[in-house]
């Protein structure tokens, strides 16, 4: 049974998951800022006071780098380490690599975010990583990757340092394993994103070049995201029910099943032209057909484990006796519930429209959601104490049923041709279907926006305390 207690943690790996915490938690601070700075960008006369003219797609890409791609991965980090540590009962293979990691991904960060409000270059809405033209935007991106790469390879060193040390049987419990698989395929996006700068040619206009050069490595990073995931439903699931969703057999079976599908990525750009439609294609279908069905299945069995579908049983009593209270479970729950009703929403995709972004936007809110639920149980590893208030039981449902009427707003209004990537007048919201649409998006956004915030100080307040001895 997992146990997440001070007493299993040694000192420098506590550091570190607390740096990697409060890095994560930060990114979302600043991931808001851009929110709101989007929103008054679009508002009359306020906008005249922003940094530039069209403030907008810089906003929106500051929001999406860092509330998608940084967000996640630096979550990911605390992940890396509790697997390849704590979760192995041994220490960090390097405490100075561990850092070199963390500050190159962290000040590769800043400079991300001093680009945004400095309003430089020209912003580019590129699937998975949109991106401003400018050398510094580079510059923090490239540090960026370059730490994660260091921190992943201190990971998978440190797994291996330990699993030598303890024996295999320890490396062959879920969490160890998806998080091992998770950091092999962050290098095989990596790789993806290194073959596309190589093959790309410069003379490309700058938002087919950006789009090209991220499409290959942007799905596999979907990959790296729903491991992530499903490791923090796994130890949720063990923490607030009090057992395992099914043997661990099955579950390492339909990790590498899924992580199957991203081993062929880097191979595809030596098979097929770099500006081929072909190339693009055979990425879809890999994401299509490797990410749903083996996370559906521990999905299911998770739900299963709740006791709620067995025959012959009292159903209102069963329910009764959730732990509905508990961050974790309603995180773990309304985050199936999420990525189920994303996946749903992908098989009616027809079209460039808004449904595409609410099919995506139902998975990463899943993925965030996760994350969140975890964040509560990390506090006591690190010797801070996790609130107890109201504000902490109902943050998971705020985020959660805020999203989902986000995202089936969204939809709704897709389904009578509402463009994606478009504001303003460009929307045509000229009949009731797509203005309820998307004003029910937009209060949906607004209680997510809340959850989220109500996240950030239930998180940030423990860790900006002093330590309980």
């Amino acid at each position: 049974m997992i146990s997440l207690t001070p007493d299993n943690i040694g000192r420098q790996t506590a550091k570190l998951i607390y740096a990697w915490l409060f890095f994560a938690v930060s990114t979302l601070i600043f991931a808001g800022i851009f929110a709101f700075l989007l929103a008054m960008s679009r508002t009359p006369f306020v906008q005249n006071l922003m940094p530039v003219k069209d403030y907008l797609h810089t906003a929106l890409v500051s929001h999406v780098v860092l509330s998608v791609v940084i967000w996640f991965l630096a979550f990911e980090g605390v992940l890396w380490i509790l697997a390849s540590t704590v979760f192995l009962r041994g220490e960090i293979f390097s405490v100075p690599l561990g850092w070199l990691g963390f500050y190159l991904s962290s000040g590769g960060t800043i400079i991300l975010i001093i680009s945004g409000l400095r309003a430089v270059g020209e912003p580019l809405l590129a699937n998975y990583i949109p991106v401003l033209t400018h050398p510094a935007f580079y510059t923090g991106l490239t540090m960026f990757a370059t730490g994660m790469f260091l921190t992943v390879i201190n990971t998978l060193l440190s797994i291996v340092k330990n699993t030598l040390k303890n024996g295999i049987i320890y490396f062959l419990s879920p969490v160890p394993f998806i998080m091992a698989l998770t950091g092999l395929t962050v290098l095989i996006a990596l790789s993806c994103f290194s073959l596309a700068y190589y093959l790309l040619p410069s003379t490309l206009h700058s938002s087919n070049y950006f789009e090209r050069l991220f499409w290959g490595g942007g799905h596999i990073l979907q990959f790296s995201n729903t491991f992530g995931m499903i490791c923090a439903w796994l130890i949720l699931t063990q923490i607030t029910l009090h057992r395992s969703p099914m043997p661990d057999r099955p579950i390492i079976l339909f990790l590498l099943i899924s992580f199957g599908f991203t081993l062929p990525a880097p191979f595809l750009y030596i098979h097929f032209d770099i500006l081929s439609a072909d190339l693009r294609d055979w990425f879809t279908r890999l994401m299509q057909f490797g990410l749903g069905p083996p996370a559906g299945a521990i999905a299911i069995s998770i739900l299963i484990a709740t006791n709620i579908f067995i025959k012959n049983k009292d159903v209102p009593t069963i329910l009764k006796r959730l732990p509905w209270n508990e961050p974790g479970f309603s995180a773990l729950l309304l985050s199936i519930i999420l990525f189920s009703t994303g996946g749903f929403l992908s098989m009616m995709i027809k079209g460039i429209d808004v449904k595409i972004p609410s099919h995506y936007h139902g998975v990463i809110g899943a993925v965030t959601l996760s994350f969140m639920g975890l964040s509560y149980y990390i506090l006591p590893l690190l010797k801070r104490k996790a609130s107890e208030s109201r504000m902490v039981r109902i943050q998971p449902y705020l985020y959660g049923i805020g999203q989902m009427l986000f995202i089936l707003g969204m939809f709704w209004a897709g389904t009578h041709g509402v463009p994606r990537k478009t504001y303003g007048e460009a929307q045509k919201l000229d009949d009731f279907v797509k203005l309820a649409g998307m004003g029910i998006m937009g209060f949906g956004g607004l209680i997510a926006i809340l959850g989220g915030a109500t996240y950030v100080l239930n998180i940030l307040l423990p860790l900006l305390k002093k330590s309980e001895n």
